[in-house]
C-alpha cells in the first residue's frame, strides 16, 4: 500500500502540516466516510469560515475545492501549521512562534516560520484587532449560546432511525454530518478567541516577574462542560462503594453488568443516576471525531468501565474537593497579580479584562466542543443503522464496513450494496493495517511524502534511555500544583487498570475516555498538547497538576520513576530512577 483513498493534496498557499497535537483529534486513522463526509464537508470549510469571520483571511485566499485547513494522509489527521502562523503574523501583538506554542505546544522538529509576501494584509490585521477587541468585551457569549441551542435543536429533530428507509438514513447521515460546517464556524471562532485573554494575562504576569500566576488564574473555573462528566462518574462510583450489592455486581465484572443491574432492585437509584449520565453525556466516548467510534450511548460498557476504575479511589480524592483547593489557589493568584499592578490604571484594566475574557472563553470553548461532539453522534447512529441492515441482508460481512465507503459512493451502495461487499471488506483490512503504522510527523508541499509502505510500525511500548536523578525537563505548564510521586506509563487504555491511586499518569495524549484516570492519578504528564488541550482543561477543573508537551516522557520517565512535578512552571524533575 503506497497511498490511501482519502489522501489530500498539500496546499500551495498553506503548505505545512503536522501531527503535533493531532493525536487528540485523530489518534487512529479516520475511516473514509468520516473524512470524505464529516471532515471534508463539515470541519474543513467550517474552520475556513471561522478564520474569515474573525478577519484573519479573506474568502479568496482559500481553495474551496480542496481541503486546506486540515490534512489527511494514510487516514491520519494532520493539523495545519501555516494558517496559524499567518494569523500570528497578521494579528497585532502576536507572532507566528507564539501561535505555534499556543495551538500545538513545543514543536522542535517543525521548521521556523518563513515570511511569504502574501502574508502582508493591513486590512486583515485591522479587522483582527477589531474582532479581538470585541472578544475581550465578551462578544462571543451570544455566538456560543446560539450555536449550542441550535445543536440541541438539531439533535432533537432526529427521526426514528429504525423506521425510515435506507435512502432516508443516508440523507439524515449526510445532513447531520454537514451540520459540522456551521458548528465548526462557531466552535473554531471560540477556540481561536480563547487565546486572547490568557495571552494578556501571561504578558502581565511575565512583566511583573510572576509568570506562574497566569496558569493558576485559569484553574477550577467551574461551570465547564467537560467537568460535569467526571463529577457524575465520581458520584456513581461512590454509590458503588457505599453499597455491598452494587460492589458485588461490579466485582463480578463489567461484561453484562447493565442487564444485571437492571434486574437488581437494590440498583434502582444507581440505574436512575446512570440514565441521567447517558442522557447528558451519552455522546461522549473514545476517538470522538471519528463517526465509526463508540459513544457511551452506543456502548454503555465504556461508562461502566469508567465507574469501575474510579470506585477504587479514596474519598479524599473527590474531584469537587480537589477543585475547591485549586479554586482557592486561583483566587489567591488573581489577588496577587492584581496587587502587583495596582497603581497602573491602564495595566490593571487590561488585566481585569484579560482575566474575565479568558475565564469566559475556556467555558465557551468546552461548551462548544461538547455541542460539536454531540452532533457527531447523529451520523454515527444513522450509518450504524444502515450497516446493521445491510449486514442482516447479507451484503456486509461486518456492519462496520459501511464506514469504509466514500460519501460519493453512498447512493450507489444503497442501490446495489452487494457490489461493494468485497471492496469494503478489503478496505477495512487495509484500514486496520494503517492503524499499526506511525505516520510522518510533518507533511510539506514540495517535499515527497513517504509511501505508506515505508512508514514504521507503531511502538508497542516505550523504548529509550531513562533520565538520571536530578534531570529537570521542561514542558508546558497546564494545571497548577506540585506533586512528588512515582510515574505510571499508560500508552493504551487497555492497560489503565495498572494505574494506582496517587501515581503520576504519563501518557501520549488523552480524550474523555481517559477522565477516570485523572481522578485516580495525583498528576498528569502528556507527551503532546498545548494550553487548550483536553488534558489541560480537565486537569484544571479537577484540580490535578498537569504538564503537557513533554516530549518522550514515556521513555525518559518509565514506570516507577519518582519525580517532582510543578504544573505551573511546566517542569518535571527526576528524584529517583525506577
Amino acid at each position: 500500500m503506497e497511498t490511501w483513498i482519502t489522501d489530500t493534496e498539500p496546499s500551495e498557499r498553506f503548505p505545512l502540516y503536522t501531527r503535533a497535537n493531532a493525536d487528540e483529534v485523530g489518534p487512529d486513522p479516520f475511516t473514509p466516510l468520516n473524512w470524505s463526509l464529516t471532515w471534508e464537508q463539515g470541519m474543513v470549510p467550517g474552520t475556513a469560515d471561522a478564520w474569515i469571520a474573525l478577519g484573519t483571511f479573506t474568502e479568496d485566499e482559500f481553495l474551496w475545492d480542496q481541503p486546506e485547513t486540515y490534512g489527511c494522509w494514510g487516514g491520519y489527521f494532520f493539523n495545519q501549521v501555516s494558517l496559524g502562523r499567518v494569523f500570528g503574523y497578521r494579528m497585532p501583538g502576536a507572532t507566528p512562534d507564539a501561535i505555534d506554542i499556543s495551538f500545538f505546544g513545543q514543536n522542535p522538529s517543525v521548521p521556523p516560520y518563513q515570511h511569504d509576501p502574501r502574508d502582508d494584509n493591513e486590512e486583515c490585521s485591522a479587522k483582527l484587532g477589531e474582532s479581538f477587541g470585541a472578544i475581550l468585551g465578551g462578544s462571543q457569549q451570544k455566538l456560543s449560546d446560539d450555536y449550542i441551542a441550535q445543536a440541541r435543536a438539531w439533535v432533537a429533530s432526529r427521526p426514528d432511525l429504525a423506521s425510515i428507509s435506507d435512502a432516508e438514513l443516508v440523507d439524515y447521515g449526510r445532513t447531520s454530518a454537514r451540520w459540522q460546517r456551521p458548528g465548526w464556524d462557531a466552535y473554531a471562532q471560540v477556540v481561536i478567541g480563547a487565546t486572547v485573554g490568557p495571552q494578556i494575562v501571561q504578558g502581565v504576569a511575565d512583566a511583573v516577574g510572576k509568570p506562574d500566576l497566569a496558569i493558576q488564574i485559569f484553574a477550577a473555573l467551574g461551570d465547564v462542560a467537560s467537568a460535569g462528566l467526571p463529577e457524575q462518574v465520581w458520584d456513581l462510583s461512590r454509590m458503588v462503594v457505599a453499597s455491598p450489592a452494587l460492589t458485588a455486581e461490579f466485582d463480578a465484572g463489567v461484561d453484562g453488568i447493565g442487564d444485571r443491574l437492571a434486574a437488581n432492585p437494590a440498583a434502582a437509584e444507581f440505574n436512575a443516576a446512570f440514565a441521567t449520565l447517558l442522557a447528558q453525556f451519552g455522546h461522549r466516548g473514545v476517538n470522538e471525531w471519528e463517526i465509526s467510534a463508540d459513544t457511551w450511548l452506543i456502548n454503555p460498557a465504556l461508562a461502566f468501565q469508567m465507574i469501575d476504575r474510579v470506585r477504587r479511589q479514596e474519598d479524599a480524592m473527590s474531584p469537587r474537593m480537589r477543585a475547591a483547593e485549586a479554586a482557592k489557589r486561583r483566587e489567591a493568584a488573581v489577588a496577587e497579580l492584581t496587587a502587583a499592578v495596582a497603581g497602573d490604571e491602564a495595566t490593571a484594566g487590561l488585566l481585569a479584562a484579560g482575566i474575565a475574557s479568558g475565564q469566559m472563553s475556556y467555558r465557551l470553548r468546552e461548551g462548544g466542543k461538547n455541542a460539536t461532539v454531540m452532533l457527531m453522534q447523529e451520523p454515527k447512529l444513522a450509518f450504524r443503522e444502515l450497516g446493521r441492515r445491510m449486514h442482516e441482508r447479507g451484503h456486509l460481512a461486518d456492519p462496520m464496513h459501511v464506514f469504509q465507503l466514500l460519501d460519493t459512493e453512498l447512493d450507489a451502495f444503497v442501490a446495489d450494496p452487494a457490489s461493494f461487499s468485497s471492496t469494503l471488506a478489503d478496505r477495512h483490512a487495509q484500514w486496520q493495517e494503517l492503524a499499526q503504522l506511525e505516520p510522518p510527523y510533518l507533511v510539506m508541499r514540495g517535499e515527497p511524502i513517504p509511501p505508506i509502505s515505508a512508514w514504521p510500525k507503531r511502538k508497542a511500548a516505550a523504548v529509550g534511555k531513562a533520565a538520571a536523578p536530578g534531570t529537570e525537563m521542561k514542558g508546558i505548564g497546564g494545571s497548577p500544583g506540585t506533586v512528588t510521586a512515582k510515574t505510571r506509563v499508560i500508552l493504551d487504555l487497555s492497560d489503565a487498570d495498572a494505574l494506582q491511586p496517587g501515581e503520576i499518569l504519563v501518557c501520549t495524549t488523552t480524550d474523555p475516555s481517559w477522565v477516570p484516570l485523572f481522578m485516580i492519578a495525583s498528576a498528569v504528564i502528556c507527551e503532546i498538547g498545548a494550553q487548550a488541550s483536553h488534558a489541560v482543561i480537565v486537569s484544571r477543573e479537577l484540580g490535578v497538576p498537569c504538564v503537557v508537551s513533554l516530549a518522550n516522557a514515556s521513555k525518559t520517565l518509565p514506570t516507577g520513576t519518582t519525580v517532582n512535578l510543578d504544573g505551573s512552571a511546566g517542569t518535571v524533575t527526576v528524584v529517583e530512577t525506577a
